[in-house]
């Protein structure tokens, strides 16, 4: 089971979620769920089907914290057998019945039955500073990154301690937030559905690890130039597992804006078809210099509802999980400065009359792709 975004606990007192593309860098906190002020970690994803948020399951102190995205309500309770902690890496094993916790060093492991509400200790971690661990979903093998020198971890429950290394120095070490007490660590790992491994340290630094072969690469790659934005705050932990996608992550982001031309009644599907001009300018939006654009990718939400689409010429788009990818076939050379716009149709099935007159948009972004 995976979707397009995974989840980002950030905030080590007052920890918040964040919704987090790993593609295209969209990130969003997601205002529904309270902020829990004695913080957790150790978070793991427990999906409930296709069309549903996960549950997510995570750990603080001595009891469970089970988050609903979908309701936007956050519970805790004592978990039997469970001590005080501290806790750092977590996730749910592929059945979705045990979050497996991890602690201090020399302390031990704890498999959690979230039915149960029961914890059992397991075997010890073992020394260093990794904060997170995936299960591979091809051979179920957990892994992780050392933080202090990136080497790339095998944690293995029925060894003590548990950690040893597959392969040094594959990622860069890990940086620290600006958040007080931050730890230089790899917070937040996750897979996606065909062995790509991603890694994000406390101070959001997004890293790629193709695993989907026996082979182990030597070395990671770092994604775009720029962090997951979430200001000075920490990032904790992460869950979830991604849909892949046929096109490369980038977080290198552009100017795009939008213009409205206008809305129509559809038949086939029932609906409205949205029509925009969306202009690309090459310049980084976040420094405002002017660069040059091979090749670039615009997304934005669309609804899940079946029917829905967006069209444009010029662009591949493949629509998944709640957002739209609008991608360059080839290098379409944009000088530095310029501005090209693009057509886009956007279909809405729905009732005619309760659809807004505008279609809002939402997430719309532009990023800089490397040229083939």
């Amino acid at each position: 089971m995976a979707h397009r975004k995974v989840y980002l606990a950030v905030g080590r007192t007052n920890t918040r979620i964040y919704r987090f593309d790993p593609i295209d860098g969209d990130t969003r906190v997601v205002d529904n769920v309270p902020p829990y002020e004695p913080g957790y970690t150790a978070m793991g994803a427990q999906y409930r089907g296709d069309d549903k948020e996960p549950l997510l399951l995570a750990v603080s102190h001595n009891k469970l914290i089970t988050i609903d995205v979908a309701a936007g309500t956050l519970k805790d309770q004592v978990i039997d057998g469970l001590p005080n902690g501290p806790w750092f890496d977590g996730d749910m094993d592929p059945d979705g019945k045990i979050l497996f916790a991890v602690g201090n060093p020399d302390a031990p492991s704890y498999a959690i039955d979230v039915a149960a509400r029961k914890a059992m200790p397991r075997n010890a971690p073992g020394s260093g500073r990794w904060d997170d661990f995936a299960y591979h979903p091809r051979d179920g093998r957990l892994i992780s990154v050392e933080g202090d020198n990136g080497d790339l971890l095998l944690v293995d429950p029925s060894r003590q301690p548990m950690k040893t290394v597959l392969k040094e120095r594959v990622f860069p070490p890990a940086e620290a937030s600006a958040a007080t007490g931050s730890r230089k660590s790899y917070s937040a790992t996750f897979f996606d559905q065909d062995g790509n491994f991603y890694a994000v340290d406390s101070a959001g630094n997004v890293n790629h690890l193709d695993l989907t072969t026996a082979a182990t690469p030597n070395h990671s790659q770092r994604i775009g130039r720029g962090r997951v934005p979430v200001g000075d705050l920490e990032i904790v932990n992460g869950a979830g597992r991604i849909t892949p996608l046929p096109v490369p992550p980038s977080y290198d982001e552009i100017a795009v804006s939008k213009k409205f031309n206008r809305t129509w009644e559809s038949s086939e599907p029932r609906g409205r078809v949205y029509s925009f001009d969306l202009t690309l300018t090459a310049v980084t939006k976040d420094s405002g210099e002017a660069e040059d654009v091979k090749r670039f990718r615009i997304s934005f939400d669309l609804p899940t509802v079946k029917g829905a689409k967006a069209e444009a010429s010029g662009v591949d788009v493949i629509a998944q999980d709640g957002k739209a990818y609008l991608q360059s076939q080839n290098d379409q050379f944009l000088a530095a400065g310029t501005s090209r716009p693009i057509t886009v149709q956007i279909t809405v099935p729905g009732d005619p009359a309760h659809l807004p007159q505008e279609y809002p948009l939402d997430g719309l972004k532009a990023t800089r792709l490397p040229s083939r």
